[in-house]
C-alpha cells in the first residue's frame, strides 16, 4: 500500500472518530438541555411516566421532530453504546492476546455481546467493522489487509451463530433466574462456546485452504513433533479411505479439511467458549437495563425485531473486503470465489426473509419509541446528579480541548498523520471507556432502585 495512501486513510479515521465522538457528545448536550427547558416550561407534567409513554408510542410520524428526538436519544444511549462497547471489547481482546502471547484471541468478546443484545445482524456489522477496519488500521505490520481481511468471514458466522441462539427462548430463561444450576451453566458453555466453535471452525479450515496454511498449536516443541506426528499418521490413513470412496483428488483434499477442521474444533473451544462468558458477564453484571429491554424484551416480553436495512448495511460495509480477497493473489484468485462470496448470499436471503416475514416498519418504530422512554425514564433522574454531570461536563470540556490541540499538531510535529491518528485512538479510546463505564454505572444504579421501589 503506498505510504501516502495510507496517511490519508488514517488521517480520515482520525477525523471520522473526531467527529463521530463530538457529534455524541454534542447530541447528550442537547438532549439535556431540551429536557431542562421542557420541564421548566410545563413542571406539572414531569411527574406522569404514563402520559409521557403513551405520548411517545403515539408520535410514529418519521419526521416528527419529537419522534426524531426520541430516535436519536435511543441511538445515544443503546445503539450507539453497544456497539461501540463491541468494537471497544473486540480490540482490547485483541491487543491483550497480542501482547501477552495467550491461546486465546478473545477478539470476537464484543461480537458476542452485540449479537446477544441486538442480535445477528448488528453482531456481524460489528464483526465487520472490528475485523476489517479497526484491526487493520491498527495492525502494526504491513500487508495487514492480507492477514486480516479473510477472517472476517469466521468473525460474521460467529455473530449469525450467537445472534440466532440467543433469539431463542433457552438464552432468556437461562438468564431470568439469578442462580442457575451447574447443568444450566454448562448448558450455555456449550452451547454458545463448543457449538459455536465447531461452526466457526468450518470457515476457519476453508480460509487457511484458500492461504495455503495448516493449524499449528502453541506447544512445547517437543510436545509438538509428537503431536503433529501423530497428524500426520491421521491424515494418512483418512485420506487412505476416501480416495478409494472419491479417488486420489478429493480423498486427498477431503482429509487435509477433516483433519485440519478437527484441529481448528480443538483451537477455537477455549477461545470462543471464553469469549461468549466474558460477554455474558459483561451483558449480565454490566448493562442490566439493556438486558431487562433487549434480551427479556421489557414489559411486554417481545424482544425487538431486526430491520430490514440491516442487511444493505452488512453488504455495503463486505463490498471493500470482497473485492480485495477476490482480486487479491495471496487468496488464491478466482478459485474461492465461492468461498469469498458466501457472505452476498445470507445477505441476500436476510433481507428477503425480513421483507417478506420480518416486523412491520409501524411496529418497529413504535417499539423504538417506547423504549426511549422507559430509557428517560430510567437514566434521566441519574444524570441529574452533581457527580455524574461534574463527569459528564469534563467529559465534553475534554473532548473540546483534544480538537483544538490536534489543530495544532500539523505546525508542531513533523510527521503528524501518523501521531494524529494515535493521538485520537488514546483520547477517544480513553473517552469511550469512561463513557460506557458511566452508562453502566447509571443502568445498574438505577435498576437498584427500581428493584427498591
Amino acid at each position: 500500500m503506498p505510504d501516502g495512501f495510507e496517511k490519508e486513510v488514517l488521517m480520515l479515521s482520525g477525523t471520522l472518530a473526531g467527529f463521530v465522538a463530538a457529534v455524541l457528545s454534542i447530541m447528550e448536550k442537547f438532549h439535556n438541555l431540551h429536557h431542562r427547558m421542557k420541564n421548566g416550561r410545563n413542571p406539572d407534567k414531569v411527574g406522569s411516566p404514563d402520559d409521557r409513554s403513551a405520548e411517545a408510542a403515539n408520535r410514529s410520524e418519521p419526521w416528527n421532530p419529537k419522534f426524531l428526538q426520541k430516535i436519536s436519544y435511543l441511538l445515544l444511549y443503546e445503539t450507539g453504546v453497544i456497539v461501540a462497547a463491541g468494537v471497544l471489547l473486540n480490540y482490547i481482546g485483541l491487543t491483550l492476546s497480542r501482547h501477552l502471547q495467550s491461546i486465546l484471541f478473545l477478539d470476537m468478546t464484543g461480537t458476542a455481546l452485540v449479537s446477544f443484545l441486538l442480535g445477528p445482524w448488528w453482531g456481524a456489522i460489528v464483526a465487520l467493522v472490528s475485523n476489517s477496519v479497526v484491526n487493520w488500521l491498527l495492525f502494526p505490520e504491513s500487508g495487514a489487509d492480507v492477514i486480516i481481511f479473510p477472517w472476517a468471514l469466521v468473525n460474521m458466522t460467529g455473530a449469525f451463530f450467537w445472534g440466532y441462539m440467543a433469539r431463542l427462548s433457552g438464552l432468556t430463561k437461562y438468564l431470568k433466574t439469578g442462580r442457575n444450576s451447574a447443568f444450566s451453566h454448562g448448558w450455555f458453555l456449550c452451547v454458545f462456546g463448543v457449538m459455536g466453535a465447531i461452526v466457526m471452525s468450518v470457515p476457519g479450515t476453508l480460509i487457511q485452504a484458500a492461504l495455503g496454511e495448516k493449524t499449528i498449536f502453541a506447544l512445547n516443541p517437543e510436545v509438538a513433533e509428537v503431536v503433529n506426528q501423530r497428524v500426520t499418521v491421521w491424515e494418512a490413513a483418512v485420506r487412505t479411505h476416501l480416495s478409494m470412496l472419491f479417488g486420489f483428488s478429493w480423498g486427498d483434499s477431503l482429509a487435509w479439511t477433516i483433519v485440519n477442521w478437527l484441529q481448528n474444533c480443538i483451537r477455537y473451544i477455549p477461545d470462543k467458549t471464553m469469549s461468549a462468558a466474558i460477554a455474558l458477564v459483561v451483558l449480565k453484571y454490566g448493562y442490566p437495563l439493556f438486558e431487562r429491554e433487549l434480551v427479556h424484551g421489557g414489559p411486554e416480553g417481545s424482544r425487538p425485531g431486526d430491520e430490514r436495512v440491516l442487511p444493505l448495511v452488512l453488504g455495503l460495509l463486505y463490498a471493500p473486503s470482497f473485492a480485495t480477497l477476490l482480486t487479491a493473489e495471496p487468496y488464491a484468485g478466482f478459485a474461492y470465489w465461492p468461498l469469498w462470496a458466501s457472505p452476498w448470499l445470507v445477505i441476500v436471503i436476510g433481507y428477503v426473509l425480513l421483507n417478506s416475514w420480518g416486523r412491520s416498519e409501524t411496529e418497529l418504530w413504535d417499539a423504538r419509541l417506547e423504549r426511549s422512554a422507559r430509557y428517560a425514564r430510567a437514566l434521566r433522574p441519574i444524570g441529574r446528579e452533581p457527580s455524574y454531570e461534574f463527569c459528564r461536563r469534563l467529559t465534553f470540556a475534554t473532548l473540546i480541548a483534544s480538537l483544538m490541540f490536534a489543530l495544532f499538531l500539523p505546525i508542531l510535529l513533523v510527521d503528524f498523520h501518523r501521531v494524529t491518528f494515535n493521538f485520537f485512538c488514546v483520547v477517544y479510546g480513553f473517552l469511550l471507556a469512561v463513557h460506557l463505564v458511566r452508562v453502566s454505572i447509571a443502568q445498574n444504579i438505577s435498576m437498584a432502585r427500581m428493584e427498591d421501589r
